[in-house]
């Protein structure tokens, strides 16, 4: 009779067991993935961590992410594919619970990346954190920043090029966002829709001036951690009520519909929770 007992309470802790573990995936997983190619000097790369940093700490942001549920949040810095790229590991946000830790984080980073403009590389290593079978979402975003185009050179060794990157993203179900600063390249926000972001409801914000950069970050962190069907209608509201006179602090571009169409049919099924996700 006792072993008949242990039995049953054996399958039954089995059958709650997934449950219990499926209670610790988060809501959202978002990278950073930060540009620190050798276009950005020490300075403009100093503004960006700072720029971002302020960005976090806003109410507007704490706001999003209290509303977005538990996001985990990393960030990655990347430059020439030839090295590796710079990683912060995963942290857990609840609202503000969190945050200020994450912020201070990435205004400490030391810069290691330097040389090419390898977006691709930059991107892979933004899906290799969401590739981390610790970690389990129900959305998973990169928000990449970047001020150039794709370097191509022949018998480079980079890590991956931006088509293969694009096309893991969208196997893994990642939305792919983008904020660009153009001042060197004007129509770069163009080059991002078409070449750089993927995946349902992804869009550029672009920037004119580096200036510009920390207003633009916020507003883009707000939108994307926002559920789907409601940045979409901020996005549409943003849109019509954005002047005509050019690209001010973080106008935006979305990729068309016809194109996620496409991208939708082309998702493979997404990510399964792993057993379990250790939060702290």
């Amino acid at each position: 009779m006792l072993r008949i007992l242990l039995g049953i309470i054996a399958i039954l802790a089995m059958a709650g067991a997934p449950a219990a573990r499926a209670a610790h995936c988060v809501d959202v997983a978002l990278v950073l993935a930060v540009d620190g190619s050798g276009s950005i000097t020490d300075e403009e790369f100093a503004f960006q961590k700072d720029g971002i940093a302020a960005a976090l700490r806003t109410d507007e942001v704490t706001r999003a992410l209290a509303a977005a549920g538990t996001v985990a949040l990393s960030a990655i810095f990347w430059g020439d594919g030839e090295f590796a790229v710079q990683k912060l590991g995963w942290h857990i946000v609840r609202g503000r619970f969190g945050l200020e830790y994450f912020a201070r984080a990435i205004q400490e980073t030391p810069r290691k990346v330097f040389g090419n403009t390898d977006i691709g590389s930059g991107l892979w290593g933004a899906l290799d954190m969401l590739a981390d079978p610790a970690i389990c979402a129900t959305r998973m975003l990169v928000n990449l920043s970047g001020d150039g185009r794709e370097t191509i050179a022949p018998k480079r060794r980079q890590v991956a090029s931006l088509a293969a990157a694009r096309r893991r993203a969208l196997e893994m179900g990642v939305t792919v966002n983008a904020l660009t600063v153009s001042e060197e390249v004007p129509d770069l926000a163009e080059y991002y829709a078409k070449s750089v972001i993927v995946g349902t409801g992804s869009f550029v914000m672009e920037v004119r001036r580096g200036s510009d950069f920390a207003a633009a970050f916020r507003k883009k962190l707000v939108r994307e951690l926002s559920p789907q069907t409601v940045a979409a209608l901020r996005a549409a509201s943003d849109s019509a009520g954005r002047a005509s006179s050019g690209a001010a602090a973080g106008s935006e571009i979305e990729i068309p519909e016809e194109q996620h169409h496409k991208q939708r049919n082309a998702h493979q099924p997404k990510k399964k929770c792993p057993d379990q996700l250790v939060l702290p």
